[in-house]
């Protein structure tokens, strides 16, 4: 019998790879022994044939309406029934109104630019903190790196209860706790109080980084996400920044505890919006809820069918157990086992651990010690890395002309390679950007000229990490979870890192080397998607998780 590797078996899919290919445990080809048999076969009619499409096949699939009927037509039938959605099902989020995908779309983005600000915000206040409770610079930066640090392990715990639970619940409970945990911040009497709350904080609000992926996909057909996924990659790189341009005047003018009191209060008010207005999108829970209450009906009715009805998942359910398992062993084989999860959470981390570097270098740029300005107006400063993704955004619909274009000529099946398209110009933004910033930090400069190369900078990271986060997902469809949840944590643990040095190394390098070594450093990452847009087709054929979907006529949620 044709195997996978037993990673594959995890998923409890039973899958042949292409046209009878086996695998050996480590993911090795056994058959055939070299890449252009196994091209071949990939362009074959028969390519990608698997068991779980034959043992599809063979199941009862069926609507709600059509396992009524039938359990009635043949009421002593015993034959299992598998409920799935029919093909205009009201009950499938991607069959919901336009309006309402594009509100929770919005909402849950909104979510992500909250819990960005969050995490900002606290460097506003970072010279107030250290004063009051007589620490260093170094101290109060942990109150961001903590924050942070939560970000990037909050996924592993929320992510597999989210999956078992349902988003929804992981919504409510983790920003309820994010919301509750703003209150001992300020009233906190010690540093400590701080650093220990800021990683609560981080580790709950890390909601929408575990989610908002998998929401869009719930909503999203992969042909149709194009704007969707641009308002969730501009939630992600819009919204740290934004966190200085809204906080700076408030620490000023009221003092830093008022900052967490405002925080709970927004973030409140997001609180009872998600109750009210946010319903369920994941797929396998709707689709278990829908089960449990045809079944119901099937008993009134007496009917022998209501003991074999089960959801079209039922069969690839997991435990809890397995799922926490799953979450926190698979992501670190991908990191290191894949290339392309490799390569986008190092080009990820970089980009992030440069965004929250600058929380500790825009005060040195535009603070007392270089242009002069306040915590209000260099907290400003910051407008420049929220303008520049925003200004990307509005030619995202270039790159998804360029996708849909490409997916024409294949098809119909997707083109994770044209995802990279735009990202061959982003990835020289990055470092022009950065030179820019750092030779014209001095100030004799006018203030306004780094703040442009800014924007150039915030326009790059948008290009390259909405690319990236769209070829991820596209390559491994099934296993985008783990992969995704690799990246994060990589570029979470950077972005807790970097700052924690930022300051130190403006100061001794001074602002213009300091720039200018990021600016050297973002030059070795410009290959990335240059390699991703053209050899991609090549590394996904090597990879048993990528090649698994190779022919990309799969559009699941994920």
């Amino acid at each position: 019998m044709n195997t996978l590797p037993s990673h594959i078996q995890d998923e409890q899919r039973s899958v042949t790879t292409l046209n009878g290919s086996q695998l050996s445990a480590e993911g090795r080809e056994t058959s055939p022994k070299d890449l252009s048999t196994l091209e071949k076969q990939i362009e074959s009619p028969q390519a990608g044939t698997s068991k779980i499409e034959h043992a599809d096949s063979d199941k009862l699939m069926l609507s709600e309406e059509e396992a009524l009927a039938r359990a009635q037509d043949h009421p002593q039938d015993k034959e299992p029934i598998y409920l799935t959605f029919s093909k205009d099902d009201k009950e499938n989020p991607r069959n919901w109104t336009h309006g309402k995908k594009y509100y929770i779309t919005i909402l849950v983005s909104t979510l992500n630019v909250l819990t960005c600000i969050c995490a900002g915000g606290i460097s506003s206040a970072s010279t107030d903190i250290a004063s009051e409770f007589n620490v260093s610079a170094e101290v109060t930066t942990l109150g961001l790196s903590m924050y942070i640090l939560g970000f990037a392990l909050g996924p592993l715990v929320l992510a597999p209860l989210s999956e078992y639970w349902g988003r929804n619940p992981i919504y409510i409970w983790a920003w309820l706790l994010l919301v509750i945990f703003q209150i001992p911040l300020a009233l906190a009497t010690n540093i400590e109080t701080i650093i220990v709350c800021r990683f609560i904080q981080g580790f709950f609000g890390s909601v929408p980084l575990t989610n908002t992926g998998g929401t869009v996909s719930d909503l999203w057909a992969r042909n149709e996400c194009g704007n969707a996924m641009a308002i969730y990659g501009l939630s992600s790189t819009a919204g740290p920044p934004i966190a200085l341009v809204i906080s700076g005047y408030i620490v000023q003018n009221k003092g830093w505890r008022l900052l967490f009191w405002i925080f709970m209060a927004i973030l409140g008010s997001f609180w009872i919006i998600v109750v009210l207005t946010l319903p369920e999108t994941r797929h396998t829970i709707i689709l278990d809820k829908k089960t449990k209450r045809v079944r119901k009906a099937m008993q009134k009715q007496g009917l022998q069918a209501a003991s074999n009805i089960r959801d079209a998942n039922a069969d690839e359910k997991k435990g809890l157990h397995t799922l926490f398992a799953i979450t926190l062993t698979r992501p670190f084989r991908f990191l290191f086992t894949e290339p392309i999860t490799f390569c986008a959470a190092i080009y990820n981390g970089f980009i992030y651990g440069i965004v929250y570097l600058f929380n500790e270098a825009f005060p040195l740029v535009f603070g007392p010690t270089g242009h002069g300005f306040s915590t209000g107006e260099w907290g400003l400063s910051f407008l420049g890395l929220v303008i520049g993704p925003i200004i990307a955004a509005l030619f995202h619909p270039l790159q998804e002309r360029y996708y849909l274009r490409r997916v024409a000529a294949n098809d119909g099946k997707g083109s994770p390679e044209a995802r990279m398209w735009m990202s061959l110009v982003g990835a020289f933004l990055l470092p022009i950007s950065l030179f820019w910033f750092g030779w014209t930090s001095y100030t004799s400069v006018a203030w306004i000229v780094p703040i442009i190369a800014s924007a150039f900078f915030g326009a790059g990271i948008y290009i390259i990490i909405l690319g990236i986060l769209n070829y991820v997902v596209d390559s491994y469809q099934t296993y985008s979870a783990s992969a995704l949840a690799g990246v994060i944590l990589v570029r979470n643990l950077v972005g807790a890192g970097f700052p924690l040095f930022g300051q130190q190394m403006y100061e001794k390098l001074g602002y213009e080397w300091a720039s200018t070594l990021l600016a050297f450093l973002a030059i070795l990452y410009i290959p990335i998607p240059f390699i991703f847009f053209y050899k991609g087709e090549t590394i996904r054929l090597r990879s048993p998780w990528a090649r698994e979907h190779f022919n990309q006529d799969e559009d699941k949620p994920h």
